[in-house]
């Protein structure tokens, strides 16, 4: 049945959208000095009314309770709308309840598909300048200058009222050479892929999705397998449980690459995510989280991987550094955060895994436990314009303390941070930090190098 509005309910119906300007007229019998032009035109190009087959709206025809029902279900469908025309709307469908009611399924129907499907992403521009690249540590100290343009988008649609299917998309482009030099050169990546839905009182994920530690201190990257969380992690006790495969090929354990000669007569060697000629690891792990107040709150994470493969190496005088082997390991976190007093929150976690007897390029054993701690001043938030935060933050993280942490520039050195985060417009960002410390091992035969780093970056928020 085709919807018939008269041109005073336009008028009516026209400030539940929130709307002042006029889209394009697509009725031929709405001329554009009628005082209800926009009105007509704006509802039309919303979806809430439509015409005739032949083009005309008939805006003097009566209109049946039940078609002006439709329009208030579409009218209440819309999401953006204020709090004083929300509550136009309501006494609207409590005029029209019963009719709204008659409609039944599709009015639900309606509600649902105006969300069914949500993109959103970030935009970022970077510039990195300072010793020890600011994104993988290199092995040799010198004036490393990196900047690039990253592009992340997310899309999230409803398969049904319980599951929702999510999918995250990078690209990033390097301004210096002028490529697309991550994930290793493609021009497009997908790096998240899964589904959410709930299971036991809890919530399952299924897929390659983002596995984080209680801190981010063990982990911060893609894992393709399964995870259940349950409990509100704002709120009492919460958990998760996590089994799969860590995604990224040809990892090392922190980023971290060492100087010497391998048994094959390679230069350099890691401790590699995985067994030997495997592309990734098994990982699996526990999390607990429990809120001792609003304000604080403690966490611990357990992690197992089932191979950290090193390579036969050797130093620059021909010593022999490490044997070969592919042992497992096993891995904690255990954190703290808590407002200390107005606009003043303190974070610190502690990780150590038990792989030891690894050595570095020097032959110092490789460090297995790292510290991280942070001091927050205020709190910014991407819909304040002119919020900011300014924090300092110290850390000694040994590289077999880690696998991917959340700032993976801090792993396998030692040292203090200090920077500000701003939003000078709604949906964007400024951080800037700076970076002062040396390694914890050695990558090199000179011995362990001191570590600056300077970034700037701005994120816009889609």
């Amino acid at each position: 049945m085709k919807k018939l509005l008269g041109l005073s309910t336009a008028a009516i119906i026209m400030s539940t959208a929130g709307v002042v300007s006029a889209a394009s007229n697509p009725f031929s019998d709405v001329p554009a000095d009628s005082w209800a032009y926009d009105a007509v035109a704006t509802l039309s190009a919303d979806g809430v009314i439509d015409g005739y087959p032949d083009g005309t709206y008939k805006g003097g025809n009566t209109m049946t309770r039940f078609e002006m029902a439709q329009i208030v279900a579409r009218a209440m469908a819309k999401t953006d709308i204020d709090k004083a025309d929300k509550a136009l709307v309501d006494k609207l469908a409590a005029e029209f309840a019963e009719e709204l009611d008659n409609l039944g399924v599709r009015v639900a129907e309606l509600e649902k598909k105006s969300d069914n499907v949500i993109f959103t992403g970030t935009a970022r521009l970077r510039y990195d300048d300072g010793d020890i690249n600011a994104t993988n540590p290199n092995q040799r100290k010198g004036d490393d200058i990196a900047s690039h343009a990253h592009i992340e988008s997310w899309i999230k649609g409803k398969v049904n009222d319980d599951w929702t299917a999510i999918g995250q998309v990078e690209t990033e482009y390097n301004m210096q050479t002028d490529s697309i030099t991550a994930y290793n050169g493609k021009g497009f990546h997908v790096n998240k892929i899964y589904m959410e839905g709930p299971l036991f009182d809890g919530t399952l994920k299924a897929g390659r999705y983002g596995e984080f530690s209680s801190y981010g201190r063990i982990i911060d990257t893609e894992v393709a397998g399964l995870e259940w969380t349950w409990g509100d992690p704002n709120e009492g006790l919460s958990g998760a449980l996590t089994y799969g495969r860590l995604s990224h090929d040809e990892r090392n354990m922190a980023g971290t690459t060492f100087e010497g000669t391998t048994k094959d007569g390679a230069d350099s060697y890691g401790i590699k995510l995985g067994a030997d000629g495997k592309k990734a690891g098994e990982y699996t792990s526990a999390r607990l989280k429990y809120n001792f107040s609003p304000v604080t709150a403690m966490g611990v994470t357990y992690g197992h991987l089932d191979n950290l493969t090193v390579e036969e190496s050797y130093a620059a005088d021909g010593s022999l550094l490490n044997k070969y082997s592919d042992d497992g390991a096993d891995i904690w976190e255990i954190g703290l955060n808590t407002t200390l007093a107005d606009n003043l929150t303190l974070m610190g976690a502690y990780t150590t895994s038990d792989r030891d007897g690894v050595y570095d390029s020097v032959g110092d054993e490789i460090k297995t436990d790292g510290w991280f701690s942070e001091l927050r001043y205020k709190k910014h938030d991407i819909k304040d314009p002119g919020s900011f935060a300014i924090f300092a933050n110290y850390r000694n993280v040994g590289a077999l303390s880690t696998i991917d942490a959340t700032v993976d520039y801090t792993e396998n050195i030692k040292g203090w941070t200090i920077g500000f985060d701003y939003v000078p417009i709604e949906n964007t960002t400024i951080e800037v930090f700076y970076i002062n410390g040396s390694q914890v091992n050695a990558t090199t035969s000179d011995g362990a190098q001191d570590v600056d780093i300077f970034r700037a970056q701005m994120e816009f928020y889609f």
